[in-house]
């Protein structure tokens, strides 16, 4: 293994909080009383930010109106993205252990691209990840791994020396589409029997764990 492809929600970062309230805003401004708990927002994400959006609002949005409250959720969480939004305990520090080692280390997610972008730089600086690899409102997203393999492909990286690490079926779908092997990791928005009922090739439930499946005694 050579590169290691992160998830980003739910896998390094908790951003939970923040795209919840950014949700709220727009229930409160489309004249609804947000009801949504952590753990449900945390069931609604995944599968990228207008199906976030959707699932918001019951799932009773459509073509133009969900086209119209996604780009007021891109702005209002644009704004307030890093307000509560923070590394996950241990993730820091197997990075840099990471990077130290030899590996690259790349980030895959259905964030919109230029949000991922300033929030990985915002967290864990600009030359942690060989790149960030985000979702756009023209492309494809996860678990489809099209611009993934374009990207792999011009760094002359095959999918065999990528091993993915992230915390949804989501993530375990991605790489079986890459083609790599996958650590599901249970700190995220999934429960652990949820991962382990998806056959990943290891779990991790502490970041130091990814260290000990990639650098073994």
């Amino acid at each position: 293994v050579k590169y290691i492809l992160f998830d980003l929600d739910g896998t390094l970062i908790d951003t939970i909080d923040d795209l919840g309230l950014a949700c709220d805003f727009l229930l409160r401004q489309a004249g609804k009383t947000p009801g949504w708990s952590r753990a449900e927002y945390m069931s609604f994400v995944g599968n990228g930010a207008k199906q976030l959006v959707n699932r918001a609002f019951g799932g009773e949005l459509s073509g133009e109106e969900l086209d119209r409250q996604y780009l007021l959720f891109k702005q209002k969480y644009n704004e307030i993205k890093l307000q509560h939004a923070y590394a996950y305990s241990g993730v820091c520090d197997v990075l840099t252990r990471l990077k130290a080692a030899g590996f690259s280390l790349a980030v895959c997610t259905n964030k919109p691209g230029a949000a991922a972008q300033e929030m990985v730089e915002a967290v864990f600086g600009k030359d942690m990840f060989d790149f960030v690899c985000g979702a756009s409102d023209s492309g494809p997203i996860k678990p489809d791994v099209f611009v993934l393999k374009a990207i792999l492909k011009q760094k002359g990286i095959s999918p065999q020396e990528c091993i993915w690490v992230g915390d949804s079926g989501v993530d375990i779908a991605s790489a079986n589409n890459l083609g790599c092997k996958v650590i599901a990791v249970t700190w995220g928005f999934v429960s652990r029997d949820k991962l382990l009922s998806l056959s990943p090739d290891y779990i991790a439930d502490r970041a130091e764990d990814i260290w000990n499946i990639l650098m073994p005694r």
